[in-house]
């Protein structure tokens, strides 16, 4: 036990070299460094003229010009070149939100979905709208929720007493 702790207390900060890694300071700081390989061989290539004196980039774009105008399916091509020429447009999201009907319900309405892993019906909220909570033994239960589930009926002012 000793020897861990005299181990501990002579621990140098940085490895044994002392040049490693130190608390809070990261070990690549720069991080990964971005590569251009695959990019770059790409746009050399296309920059290459052949031997009619034409660019590999102007004779593509020449290919994707004709599929666009004669193509037998032009849509694509056309869609490439608006793209390109005018920027993508802008596409929109209905996203609906869950939490206001969420907010709309009454605590009891909420602690009955919880119970009952279902919504209340008609009926069953008349009943929470006069539900008291009632405390047995340590648990906060429903009288209604309970009373309801067995098909009997609810008188509001009633207490369990157990």
């Amino acid at each position: 036990m000793e020897n861990n702790s005299k181990q501990r207390e002579q621990k140098q900060l940085g490895g044994i070299t002392g040049r490693g890694f130190l608390p809070g300071q990261s070990g690549n700081p720069k991080g990964r460094p971005h590569t251009k390989g695959l990019l770059t061989a790409l746009r050399n290539k296309v920059a290459e003229v052949d031997a009619n004196g034409r660019t590999i980039e102007a004779r593509l774009v020449e290919v994707l010009v004709n599929e666009a105008l004669e193509g037998k399916n032009p849509l694509p091509a056309v869609e490439i070149i608006f793209d390109r020429l005018e920027g993508r447009s802008r596409q929109r999201l209905e996203v609906a939100d869950v939490t206001a009907q969420l907010r709309d319900k009454s605590d009891e309405e909420l602690q009955f979905h919880l119970d009952n892993n279902r919504w209340p019906d008609e009926a069953e909220l008349l009943l929470l709208g006069n539900s008291h909570e009632v405390s047995q033994h340590g648990r906060n239960t429903w009288v209604e929720s309970q009373e309801i589930q067995e098909g009997l009926q609810v008188d509001p002012t009633a207490r369990s007493e157990e």
